[in-house]
């Protein structure tokens, strides 16, 4: 990794941001495409303002890039469900112009960050297998199922340097600090935050939905070892490999802060999935990665840093 250079795009996101900062500990020349500042200043790390639409950019910052890291979308779920056209037409057609960009400079392998919580939709087979049906009830997971068949039609074409190699990982439901809750991402790093505010927490349903939770640092190094890795042309599951409802989450939290926390029940939603978690078997088998980060030490280190920022 020491000598590569490798291009993170949405490097000033939540996952973007974490694996910037883990490829620099490893000693990877960093490139950067976003359309905000990720705030790290370091001598092996370039930084680029603009969007991954952008033709003429994505072809300057790919030059002599081996390894992308395609991790940017112009909506969240929410906002690909008011407009899916829009939604298709900037995530899927964005992402067959990164495809296209990675054919002509060059680049030896791309990196596809999908969406293991919305790809598969609504079934009754848990853990979830990579080889099981696919039926998303968003736009959003239909535009990451689309674009992972892209990667799929794009692994092994001749670029400019040789043949292009792509995996798709399809990552659970990521937390950790510096996680954007204003726009309705993340259960357990909001859950977090309200609890160290003191603030209550709404719970749509009867909170015994199931969901996959993995710690942000687990997913960069996921993403990590793709990079890295010779496996192509398949999409691999990141996760924790169980299911935590909510009402589990709100107990753990309880019990690192030593006391009840205020929730607020409210009728179920349609959109949402009963239950949601990943077999990651195929991540340890083939990229020789497994989770390391234990909820209850992820809620503690999330509990501390939003009680270190009221504090201040």
């Amino acid at each position: 990794m020491a000598t590569s250079t490798v291009l993170v795009i949405g490097g000033s996101g939540f996952i973007g941001k974490n694996l910037v900062e883990q490829l620099l500990k490893d000693g990877a020349q960093v490139r950067s495409l976003d359309l905000g500042p990720s705030g790290i200043a370091h001598d092996r790390l370039s930084t680029w303002s603009g969007s991954f639409l952008q033709t003429e950019l994505l072809n300057e910052v790919m030059m002599g890039v081996e390894c992308v890291y395609h991790l940017a979308a112009t909506a969240m779920p929410r906002e690909a469900d008011l407009n899916p056209h829009r939604d298709c037409l900037d995530n899927v057609g964005g992402t067959l112009g990164v495809l296209d960009a990675a054919l002509g400079a060059g680049v030896k392998r791309v990196v596809f960050s999908s969406s293991g919580g919305t790809v598969y939709g609504p079934t009754d087979s848990v853990p979830i297998k990579e080889d099981q049906p696919t039926h998303p009830i968003n736009a959003y997971g239909v535009s990451k199922l689309a674009c992972e068949k892209y990667l799929r039609l794009y692994d092994g074409r001749m670029g400019k340097e040789g043949p292009l190699s792509t995996v798709s990982l399809r990552i659970a439901n990521p937390y950790g600090l510096h996680q954007n809750i204003s726009k309705a991402q993340g259960a357990l790093t909001t859950f977090c935050a309200r609890a160290a505010a003191d603030e209550p927490i709404s719970i749509w349903g009867d909170g015994e939905v199931q969901r996959d939770f993995i710690n942000v640092s687990d997913v960069a190094r996921a993403l990590i070892a793709a990079g890295m890795s010779d496996v192509s042309g398949l999409e691999i599951n990141i996760g924790s490999g169980k299911g935590t409802s909510l009402n589990a989450l709100i107990k753990e939290i309880e019990a690192v802060l030593g006391h009840p926390i205020n929730c607020e029940y409210l009728p179920a939603r349609s959109i949402d999935v009963k239950r949601n978690y990943l077999d990651i078997s195929k991540a340890e088998n083939l990229l020789n990665w497994r989770p390391e980060v234990k909820l209850q030490d992820g809620i503690r280190q999330l509990l501390d840093g939003f009680r270190g920022r009221i504090t201040q």
